[in-house]
């Protein structure tokens, strides 16, 4: 393994790890977000080459997304029978965090390298009342790969106040290396036999857990993310492609709990979340160039593994609260599959 460490601009750090199967991956501490993927020199994630970049176009892809990731209807949430009001940033919802959350900020950080491993360790200490939020957090994200194509975030989190706290990766994927190239002719498979539908244009929840049987959110056996999108279902039509829950069938982390593939490269993935939420870059002529590529729409995709935005009003989606004193821990696999 292979680390090495550039200026990324603005006071961040660029930190790029290569194994031996010639695959580089590179982080920065902005957002403590990955930045670039390349498979064959190939680049199978969207990402910007600074910090500028982010900030002036967009600052969610491949970031650490929190505290609470997805909307959270009217920026409410109960803890310990109180009723919390969080920062409406997306009136009246609150979204990933609020106006001044974890994929904006600059932090701390330091490499390391072990036998067939290297990767980035981050810290964040975020302020108790900061967005709403109750409790002084400490928050930790490792970011690392290894010889075998495999990058794994881990998430821990101590606070010193009962909260909330939900955050995941918001990394797109684009296996064709190019964001001007929609991902119609890739395959998705998850292990999901619900999901969780919208109820309008605001994307809250509409409220219940829906079978997948016989809608186009059916990816059980994997198909063609085309055959999804030229779907007139009322929840593809309502946002123009997918940005939905997917409740996982069985949670664990030894399991591929979702796959996308084009020809013979695929990306696995494992979490021991109890929800991935697919969003399919919905932006229809307002996606942003990445790399000298204009965006399309339907040009990026995320496995946003996390408890699926909607928990106050479906409990049975997952507990989002965060006890004093206890440890948060959280983490997912993104691993490169080729010819397989």
């Amino acid at each position: 393994m292979k680390i090495t460490t550039a200026d990324f601009g603005l006071g961040a750090k660029l930190f790029t790890i290569e194994n031996k199967m010639g695959m580089a991956i590179s982080f920065t501490n902005f957002g403590a977000r990955v930045v670039d993927w390349k498979v064959n020199g190939k680049s199978i994630i969207l990402g910007f080459d600074s910090v500028q970049e982010y900030v002036e176009k967009d600052i969610f892809p491949g970031a650490t997304v929190g505290r609470i990731a997805g909307r959270t209807k009217d920026g409410i949430v109960v803890i310990n029978g109180k009723t919390i009001q969080l920062e409406q940033n997306d009136f009246p919802q609150a979204i990933h965090g609020g106006l001044n959350p974890t994929q904006s900020q600059l932090w701390q950080a330091e490499t390391f390298e072990m036998k067939d491993t290297a990767g980035v360790k981050y810290f964040l200490k975020l302020k108790d009342g900061d967005g709403g939020y109750p409790g002084n957090l400490q928050f930790t994200v490792i970011h690392t790969f290894n010889e075998l194509g495999e990058w794994k975030i881990e998430y821990f989190a101590v606070s010193d106040k009962d909260t909330v706290f939900n955050p995941t990766g918001h990394v797109y994927f684009n296996l064709n290396g190019d964001a001007s190239i929609p991902l119609d002719n890739h395959r998705l498979q998850i292990a999901a036999s619900r999901y969780v539908p919208l109820l309008d244009k605001t994307e809250v929840v509409r409220g219940e857990i829906a079978d997948v049987t016989g809608t186009p959110f059916d990816f059980r056996a994997d198909k063609l993310l085309s055959e999804a999108f030229a779907s007139n279902d009322s929840q593809i039509t309502l946002v123009d492609g997918i940005d939905h829950g997917f409740v996982l069938d069985e949670v664990s982390i030894d399991k591929v709990q979702a796959r996308l593939s084009l020809d013979d490269l695929s990306i696995s993935v494992y979490t021991n979340q109890p929800s991935i939420v697919i969003f399919t870059a919905n932006f229809g002529d307002l996606g942003t160039i990445y790399r000298g590529k204009a965006e399309v729409n339907h040009g990026g995709m995320t496995f946003e593994t996390q408890v699926a935005p909607g928990s106050p009003q479906i409990p049975e989606l997952g507990d989002i609260s965060l006890k004093a004193g206890n440890t948060y821990h959280a983490e997912t696999i993104y691993k490169v599959n080729i010819g397989e």
